[in-house]
């Protein structure tokens, strides 16, 4: 099992290195595509595999809310997602967009990237609509740093941290903190 996820891993990072080369770099007309992760990136990747959607998001989809010093709550129910910011976790008005990436696999992009809080923010995820895994697997919290490291499809994803989290079966959902943004997703 673990072999069939290194092998998936290595075929992510081909992919990636393989997008970032085609094309022109003279060509000022070419589209953007997802850059291949840096060679800091790359220092400790581990494979997991997604916790994933009953069906795919066909694009990124994407909500904005502005909070301040007192906290506040980004629902985004299209997707299941509830982060709720803490009083005190921002030092000023801040505006933060939260992206649900395309495809099956339950990940997303937090912005502003880099935002580091003076205290964790606390993100619920619904399990409703999405395939857990059978047996004994736990789920838990993946950090990434490029988005070109989490397969669309759902079927693999490399992430350089673990983030643990909390099932709630009563509610049907999985709840994690959040110290700074970047991209997280839900795998096991």
């Amino acid at each position: 099992m673990m072999y069939r996820h290194l092998v998936r891993a290595v075929q992510l990072l081909a992919v990636a290195t393989l997008a970032a080369c085609a094309g022109d770099p003279a060509s000022t007309n070419a589209p953007l595509l997802p850059t291949a992760p840096s060679a800091a990136e790359m220092g400790a990747l581990m494979a997991t595999t997604p916790l994933n959607r009953d069906v795919a998001l066909r694009h990124d989809r994407s909500v904005a809310r502005t909070i301040g010093t007192n906290g506040g709550t980004i629902r985004f129910p299209e997707v299941g997602l509830t982060v709720t910011v803490p009083p005190g976790a921002v030092t000023r008005n801040t505006r933060f967009v939260v992206t649900a990436l395309k495809g099956t696999a339950v990940a997303y992009e937090f912005q502003p990237h880099g935002t580091t809080f003076r205290r964790p923010l606390t993100a619920v995820q619904s399990l409703v609509g999405t395939q857990l895994p059978l047996g004994g697997a736990v789920l838990q919290a993946g950090y990434f740093p490029n988005r070109s490291l989490v397969d669309p499809a759902g079927a693999s994803a490399l992430v350089s941290e673990f983030i643990p989290g909390a099932v709630d079966a009563r509610l049907a959902s999985f709840r994690w903190n959040i110290d700074h943004f970047s991209g997280y997703i839900v795998a096991w």
